[in-house]
């Protein structure tokens, strides 16, 4: 391999890896620029808490206040409150504080206040398009309670971000089985209260069963004493008919109930495990955006150092 071909390889390698990370890294420098434009408006030795940001995704919430806390420490301008302390503080002072929903503006200038701060950091991340979420992150001078800089940007929706609202819905445990298995005893309960209809197909069994062997009780000959021997008899026999046919059916009916159970799946769960060989090194998952039914995929992508 002459020279000129070697760098014109390498040059297409760093192209190739910066197309395929590109997107990864817009969440992450939309964090680092909220940072640094805000380390640019607060002044130094300021101590700063990030008290929240608010959406309706906890995992991106949690993306953002984690991203901003390092991001704020790596600049070595300002004492940064760890997170647990906001959230122990928080709990100590019975605010109900949430780091990832709504706060309201006397819960937040509250909390800075016992946490001893001189900037606060809160924000909301929403959807701006089909393709963008809007990041919005305001600094509040706390002595003022005035805004010292609010940074707002449009972030791509990629795929981390898919991965970061995407509400994965995971299918019955071993222990939700048994439990539906169990209450499907009571006329299949456990199968009807978790929604699956063939439940009523086991309350079915049950009552027809239950239904024979009552009937089968009053043809019971013990109660007819009047008759013959050979009235009797065929009495019998066409109550223990009825009766061993009520147990049959009410045996099967409880034995259904107790296995039915395991071919139960949850609206709209993520099949056990993702689709994903040896040591290859991308998965494939089904993911629910919506929290009813499986409406996209999800790829992983593995890398070791």
């Amino acid at each position: 391999m002459t020279k000129k071909t070697a760098v014109l390889f390498a040059a297409f390698a760093l192209l190739a890896s910066q197309a395929l990370f590109a997107q990864a890294a817009a969440i992450d420098a939309a964090i680092s620029n909220a940072a640094r434009d805000i380390s640019a408006r607060v002044p130094q030795e300021a101590r700063i808490a990030v008290l929240n940001i608010e959406s309706d995704y906890e995992d991106f919430s949690n993306r953002v206040i984690n991203g901003l806390i390092m991001n704020l420490v790596r600049t070595g301008q300002f004492q940064v409150v760890p997170r647990s302390t906001v959230e122990m503080e928080a709990a100590r002072e019975e605010l109900g504080f949430q780091m990832t929903g709504y706060v309201s503006d006397d819960a937040q200038r509250r909390l800075g206040q016992f946490l001893g701060a001189d900037t606060i950091i809160t924000g909301t991340v929403a959807r701006e398009t089909a393709a963008t979420y809007r990041l919005v992150v305001n600094a509040i001078d706390l002595e003022a309670f005035a805004f010292q800089y609010v940074h707002a940007a449009s972030v791509p929706l990629d795929g981390q971000i898919a991965a970061l609202t995407s509400v994965v819905i995971r299918d019955y445990t071993v222990g939700q089985r048994f439990g539906m298995s169990a209450l499907n005893t009571i006329f299949g309960a456990g199968s009807i209260i978790n929604g699956h209809r063939i439940g009523w197909a086991v309350a079915g069994g049950h009552t027809l069963g239950i239904g024979l062997i009552a009937i089968a009780s009053v043809m019971d000959p013990l109660w007819h004493s009047d008759m013959t021997s050979a009235e009797l008899r065929r009495r019998q026999q066409r109550a223990d008919r009825v009766g061993i046919s009520g147990y049959v059916i009410l045996f099967c009916s409880l034995a259904f109930g107790w296995i039915i159970p395991v071919s139960h799946t949850r609206q709209g769960a993520v099949p056990a495990g993702h689709i994903a060989a040896g040591g290859f090194p991308l998965g494939f998952e089904l993911v629910s955006t919506n929290g009813r039914s499986i409406n996209g995929a999800r790829v992983m992508y593995t890398r070791r150092f």
